[in-house]
This record gives C-alpha cells, sequence and structure tokens, in this order.
C-alpha cells in the first residue's frame, strides 16, 4: 500500500511538471537519479525555472525526472497498479470464498458442538451403562467362584458316588447270590408247605423234635401258620403262642391286635386270641410257660388243662387244671378272668384298667400276680408294668419268657376228674 502511495505521488508530481513545462517552454534535461528502493518518499512538487521536473524527497534530496522519464515511469506503474488491482480483485475474491468458507465453517462448527453435546450425552448414558455392566460382570464373576466351589464339591461327591457306585454293584452283585439263594429257600418252603397243607395236621405234635414254623389246620377256620417247638424240657410237639426274649416288639396294643396277633414267628410275637380259642377247643391243650431270669435262674409253670373262651365271652381263661413246676401257680389268680387291654378293660377293678396300669394285656384281675405281655425292660427292674411271674405281687422283670400248649394224650384225660372238664364246642 505505502508502494502504491508513492507511485500516485510520482505521478501528480509528474502531471504538474508537465503543465509548468508547457507554460514555461522550457526543454527538458535528462537528469535522472536512482530512487532508492527502501527509501521513504514525501512529495513535493514545486516548478523550477529550468524545463525539467524536480521532485523533491525531502529538504536535503530533490530529484530532477524528465517528461519522457516520467511518462516512461508512469507507464511503467500503470501497468504495476493494474496488476495489483488484479490481485487485488483476486485476493477480494479469495477473501469473498474464505468468508464463505469461514461461514460453512461456523455450521460444521455448530454443528460439531451439537454432535459434541450429543456425544457427551450418550457417553454418560454408555459410562453409567458401562458401569452397571461392570457391576452385573462382577456378580457373574462371584456366581462363577460360587458355581466353581459347588461344581467341585459334586465333583469330589460323583467321585464318592461312583466309589459306593462300585462297591453297590460288588453288593448288587452279593444281593443277588442272596436272591437266588432265598428264591431256593422259598421254593423249599413253598414246597414244604404245600406238604404240610397236603398233609395239615391239628397241632405240631406229628412234627415232633422239628423246632420249624409248620401249617396248622382247624376244622372251620382257615389254616395259619405256627412255630413248632420240639426241643424243649416237656418234650417234643409243642406249639408255641408266645415269646418273649429281646424287647424288639412293642406289645401294649389294643384288642383287636390281641385278637388277630402280631409279631414274628421266629422272634417276639403273640399267636392271637382268636387262633387259641379255635386251638384249644378243637381238643383238650396243655399249657407250658418256660421262664428264664437276668442271673441266668430258669423255671418253669405247667398246666395240665388249658382253654379259652370266645371272643363274645372276652377269650375268658376257663381251664387251667393242675399245676406243676418251679416257676410258682401265679397264673392261678386269673382262672376264670376275661382278656383285658388298654381299650377293652375286663378286669375286677372299678376304678382302674389294669390293662393300662401294667402297660399291657392279660387275664387281670385285682389286678395282676403275672404280667407276660408287660413292657419289656434289658435289665431287672422292679416295676409294675414290665413282663414279671411272681405269687407275691412282686414285679421283677424276666429275661426272657415263652408259652407253649400242646394237646393232651387221651390217657392222661382218663386220669383227670370229670368235674373239671366242660363242653368244646368251637364255635
Amino acid at each position: 500500500m505505502e508502494y502504491f502511495c508513492i507511485i500516485l505521488i510520482i505521478m501528480l508530481a509528474s502531471a504538474r511538471s508537465i503543465q509548468v513545462s508547457s507554460k514555461t517552454k522550457t526543454t527538458k534535461a535528462p537528469i535522472k537519479q536512482v530512487l532508492p528502493t527502501n527509501a521513504t518518499i514525501i512529495a513535493n512538487v514545486t516548478a523550477p525555472p529550468e524545463k525539467l521536473a524536480e521532485v523533491h524527497i525531502d529538504q536535503h534530496k530533490t530529484i530532477r525526472i524528465s517528461k519522457g522519464d516520467l511518462d516512461d515511469l508512469l507507464d511503467v506503474y500503470m501497468g504495476r497498479i493494474a496488476e495489483n488491482a488484479a490481485t487485488i480483485k483476486d485476493k477480494e475474491i479469495e477473501i469473498s470464498q474464505l468468508q464463505t468458507k469461514n461461514q460453512t465453517d461456523d455450521e460444521l462448527l455448530k454443528k460439531f458442538e451439537n454432535l459434541t453435546q450429543v456425544c457427551s450425552t450418550q457417553n454418560s448414558s454408555f459410562t453409567a451403562a458401562i458401569k452397571d455392566k461392570d457391576n452385573k460382570i462382577k456378580e457373574l464373576e462371584q456366581k462363577v467362584k460360587i458355581y466353581e466351589t459347588r461344581l467341585k464339591r459334586k465333583q469330589l461327591v460323583l467321585t464318592e458316588l461312583r466309589k459306593l457306585n462300585t462297591s453297590s454293584a460288588l453288593l448288587i452283585d452279593h444281593f443277588k447270590g442272596k436272591v437266588a439263594y432265598f428264591e431256593r429257600k422259598f421254593r423249599e418252603k413253598k414246597d414244604d408247605l404245600l406238604a404240610d397243607w397236603e398233609a395239615a395236621t391239628t397241632s405240631c405234635v406229628p412234627f415232633g423234635r422239628s423246632p420249624r414254623i409248620h401249617l396248622i389246620h382247624l376244622p372251620g377256620f382257615l389254616p395259619f401258620l405256627v412255630p413248632c417247638e420240639g426241643q424243649t424240657a416237656a418234650g417234643p410237639g409243642w406249639t408255641s403262642i408266645q415269646r418273649r426274649v429281646d424287647g424288639s416288639v412293642n406289645f401294649y396294643r389294643n384288642w383287636d391286635a390281641y385278637s388277630k396277633g402280631f409279631g414274628k414267628l421266629n422272634g417276639e410275637f403273640w399267636i392271637g386270641l382268636e387262633k387259641l380259642y379255635r386251638m384249644t377247643n378243637s381238643q383238650p391243650h396243655e399249657l407250658y410257660i418256660s421262664i428264664k431270669r437276668f442271673d441266668g435262674e430258669t423255671s418253669y409253670a405247667h398246666y395240665d388243662d388249658f382253654l379259652i373262651g370266645s371272643a363274645e365271652e372276652g377269650y375268658e381263661l376257663k381251664l387251667l387244671g393242675h399245676y406243676q413246676g418251679n416257676a410258682s401257680d401265679a397264673l392261678r389268680t386269673h382262672d376264670k378272668m376275661k382278656f383285658s387291654t388298654f381299650d377293652r378293660d375286663n378286669d375286677a377293678f372299678t376304678h382302674m384298667n389294669c390293662a393300662e396300669h401294667h402297660q399291657g394285656a392279660w387275664w387281670y384281675d385285682f389286678c395282676s400276680r403275672s404280667n407276660l405281655n408287660g413292657k419289656y425292660f434289658k435289665g431287672e427292674v422292679d416295676n409294675p408294668q414290665s413282663v414279671y411271674w411272681e405269687p407275691w405281687y412282686s414285679f421283677r422283670s424276666l429275661k426272657s419268657v415263652q408259652m407253649l400248649i400242646r394237646p393232651k394224650s387221651q390217657m392222661e384225660l382218663k386220669d383227670l376228674p370229670k368235674a373239671k372238664r366242660t363242653a368244646r364246642n368251637p364255635t
């Protein structure tokens, strides 16, 4: 711009010099001085008396230029002015483009700012979501640890189960052998029962000294199994109707249980009052009671005529016959008494149920001197609820006891007084 001003000053000075020259009609002198390129030009044109134009640069320097030189110089600078004008126009276009671009950049910047705000919002949302996911991942990792621990435990259990399975397989093979053995025994027992059925008897007498379970068939009554005792101090052919040895069976039961019977024939059991009634009424029977105490002492009580009544008669103890033995005649006071249980009170007491008091079931009177169906104790105690057999109301518990019956022989029947017999008509 400074350069352009210098040119403009020179042109003005040149024009004024031409006017002065034309008025004075002087000739131009070819005096020309080189203008320094970096000099600061202050235009001050005067009209010297000579024909040459003078340009005062400052108070010390004066440039004298002829008209022709000035025209040449003017042409040069006019060309430069034209070039600069074109350059200025290009620059203006460029500036306009830059301004347009600037507006576009502003719009882009605004869009960028909006996008930045959206991204910031989304970033906050994603940060919260990622935090939530991290928490869930931690929870899942914790669960994975728990499941891994459980899996290890399950694997240990599985290992143990596999070992157990191997052991069980061996045990199964063993049991298969046992099953085959018991099937064989069952077939043998079945054959024995079929043989017993075909040769059914009314007592154990035909089986002699064979201590086995046999089938008994009484007239008018379904066949049933009984344990036959052939090797006793009283001889062979006895039928066991009650046994107490270890307390494995609960004997404190109701009337229906004592009527039908319960327990195991090869262990503790009660044959059942209905069966006992049918057996003793089918033919005359005798009763043998074997007793063992905890100190090892053994004794017995034998009654040569044993008979009980029907259910309608309360399974009354009708006959005992003569007593023989060394255990005392502790059943004598129960003669002619009905059977009692905790739910069927048939004793002689009016203010007390003897079956409840003695925790058993028996032919109670006031209440009893024997209680063979009482509570079993695994040691000797003096308790009215125990299994006892005493003549003077002592309650020393017994270690084991067994009641046996056997049909009487005809010779024995002839020796008995006829007054002691009553008709036996089974219902």
